[in-house]
């Protein structure tokens, strides 16, 4: 039997260096709200170093819960009150683009661990293993081969297979080859790639790809009865233009060539456009051809920019920014923080900011940290009056300071394998319960995806673009 549960699916309980690559003299101190101006350069870089050091080192505290060294392993995604002993594929995606962003030697070495993570669970994935990836597996102890990756059976079945998560999967694998060479990451990255075509490739309506599958009781896969998603589209179109490049050009096996099958999902995600707004709709409903209209989700207006760098959705970062920011306090409804606790940054859509049960100010840190990328990919983009692009990057440096303020307080006496993460480490997934709107929640445990993306932000990176970064 297969959850419904989407990628991100979470749960309703309450549970001094540079750094290459990143700006560090822009930003601010740890005070979430200290006025840019007011900081002094090099306190302020020393300070976000060690944020980003700490953050990997959280990092490294998940993927070595239950194993360490060379051995094949999936990384935990949450501290252990969340969901167990559960990896999700992907977080652990977003957990090697961090590692590639950084890019030192024993960045290189986790990445490639979990590259070869992904690829041991592509070859044995249950009940079908024909090239698709599970939403998650459970990685606390090794299977017959010795990997630490088995099948997220009871409670959580976890076998779904959505489009997004194998594009995600497939850009990590991607990027990897780049930066390796190593074939088995291009072979994997091809493997899922024909699986989306051949699964996915949808002609209905606005074309593109739909949802993904499922796997019924009886271990039978079968078409998701979801929409087709514009976030799963924007990920094929990001994963298929890599593809486009690193085989010169090549085809899928249905003989279509990648630019061609990234074209298909292009034209559906710009369907999916309201240019009064401006932001993307979140796709269709399940007949994949009718427009849901709500709620809208902040992932696709920032990473619509992250993945064209294109004009038509340069203004939907402001969309975002305009419509779904909030500042969560102990005085919300239903809120998790106390005392003087304050955390500001994103929330997921717009149904979140509305939630009848859960805290309607509760903040999503990993989209916090979207924003902060789309932000600084736009500066790095270039093109804007002096204004706009100091407007965006003081915008970015304050949803970092936010991301890292959350760092500091929260998740507080969290475990994973047992062992209490220390805290000040990783970022939690939301500061209080957080109501999505498409029928799950998050909360305030610790996350390989939130702190994946606040250091990929960071660092100034962008999983979207071979390389991680497109300047001008």
């Amino acid at each position: 039997m297969s959850s419904n549960i989407t990628r991100r699916s979470l749960f309703g309980m309450v549970s001094t260096a540079a750094v290459a690559g990143a700006m560090p003299s822009l930003f601010a101190s740890p005070s979430a709200h200290a006025q840019l101006g007011q900081a002094n350069p090099l306190a302020t870089a020393q300070d976000f170093a060690a944020s980003i050091n700490r953050a990997f080192s959280f990092q490294n505290l998940m993927m070595d819960a239950y194993t360490s060294g060379s051995t094949i392993r999936l990384s935990q995604s949450y501290s252990d009150a969340a969901l167990q002993a559960t990896g999700f594929t992907y977080d652990n995606a977003v957990a090697i683009h961090a590692y590639l962003s950084r890019g030192q030697q024993g960045d290189l070495a986790r990445a490639k661990t979990l590259g070869l993570g992904l690829l041991h669970a592509q070859a044995t994935n249950f009940p079908v293993a024909d090239g698709r990836f599970a939403q998650a597996y459970f990685v606390n102890a090794p299977d017959a081969s010795g990997a630490f990756i088995t099948p997220a059976a009871f409670p959580f079945f976890f076998y779904g297979s959505s489009v997004g998560d194998q594009a995600w999967a497939g850009m990590a694998l991607a990027q990897l080859y780049r930066r390796t060479r190593d074939p088995q990451y291009l072979t994997g990255a091809l493997l899922v790639a024909n699986w989306i075509v051949t699964n996915t490739y949808n002609t209905q309506g606005p074309g593109g790809y739909s949802y993904g599958t499922i796997i019924n009781q009886f271990n039978q896969s079968q078409p998701s009865p979801n929409g087709k998603s514009t976030e799963g589209n924007l990920d094929t179109y990001a994963f298929f233009t890599m593809l486009h490049t690193l085989t010169n050009g090549g085809s899928a096996n249905n003989g279509m060539t990648w630019a061609a099958l990234a074209q298909h999902a292009f034209q559906f995600v710009f369907a999916m456009f309201n240019a009064q707004g401006p932001f993307f709709y979140t796709g269709t409903l399940p007949d994949q051809v009718t427009i849901n209209p709500s709620p809208i989700p902040e992932d696709c207006q920032t990473w619509s920019f992250l993945a064209f760098l294109d004009a038509r959705s340069r203004g939907t970062i402001d969309w975002a920014l305009a419509n779904l920011q909030t500042t969560d306090t102990a005085s919300s409804p239903n809120s998790n923080l106390t005392g003087t606790q304050t955390v500001s940054g994103m929330t997921f859509s717009t149904a979140s900011l509305v939630t009848p049960t859960n805290d309607p100010h509760a903040v999503w840190l990993e989209g916090t940290a979207h924003t902060a990328a789309a932000l600084t990919a736009r500066v790095l983009r270039g093109g804007d009056p002096i204004l706009s692009l100091l407007t965006d990057i003081s915008r970015a440096v304050q949803l970092l300071k936010d991301c890292e303020h959350a760092q500091q307080i929260l998740g507080v006496g969290q475990t994973a394998g047992g062992k209490v993460i220390p805290s000040g480490l990783g970022v939690v997934a939301s500061s209080s319960v957080l109501d999505t709107g498409f029928g799950f929640t998050y909360g305030p445990s610790l996350h390989i995806g939130a702190t994946g993306w606040y250091l990929i932000a960071s660092l100034a990176a962008n999983p979207f673009q071979l390389g991680y970064r497109v300047i001008g």
